[in-house]
């Protein structure tokens, strides 16, 4: 992998291996089933996996189960008006319960995962939203299951072909 003048990796294109990889990779396959489904030698798929994650290519996430954890999951919308869309996911970012803040285009403008115990946190939470300058509205939904997904490694590996 080629680096510039600050040592950092440059951004390397994926090839058809790669795509494979990565289908694999999100089905779940770890290097040596990935190595004997694609039938390449393990050295490669295992080099070319370490530089799909140095290149964020490819993210790696745990995520405690909070369910487990005695704590309800669910997602926060924010829909704003006038304000610098940052400097509002950063403020949302900032209050206990928000895990992760990301800035839409489309129906609402900033969506938070959040997490809390029982109503009363939720609406607590939502109060502060809704304090937060140009929050115009505010719409929240809790997770009651997450389904597996039902995408075969051909799906996948199709469906990134094809965006």
């Amino acid at each position: 992998m080629i680096g510039d003048a600050t040592n950092k990796p440059s951004i390397i294109r994926p090839d058809e291996l790669d795509m494979e990889i990565v289908a694999l990779l999100v089905s779940g396959k770890d290097n040596k089933q990935i190595a004997n489904e694609v039938k390449v030698p393990l050295s490669t798929i295992q080099r070319r996996t370490r530089r799909l994650f140095e290149n964020n290519t490819v993210k790696s996430r745990i995520e405690p189960n909070y369910k487990q954890l005695g704590y309800n999951k669910g997602v926060i919308h924010l829909y704003i008006n006038n304000v610098d869309t940052m400097a509002t996911s950063q403020k949302l970012a900032e209050i206990q319960g928000v895990v992760s803040v990301s800035i839409h285009i489309g129906n609402s403008d900033i969506v938070g995962d959040i997490i809390y115990k029982n109503s009363m946190e939720v609406l607590d939470l939502i109060a502060k939203c809704k304090r937060i300058e140009g929050v115009i509205k505010v719409v929240w939904s809790e997770q009651v299951y997450m389904l597996p997904s039902v995408l075969t490694d051909k799906k996948v590996l199709n469906h990134l072909k094809a965006i």
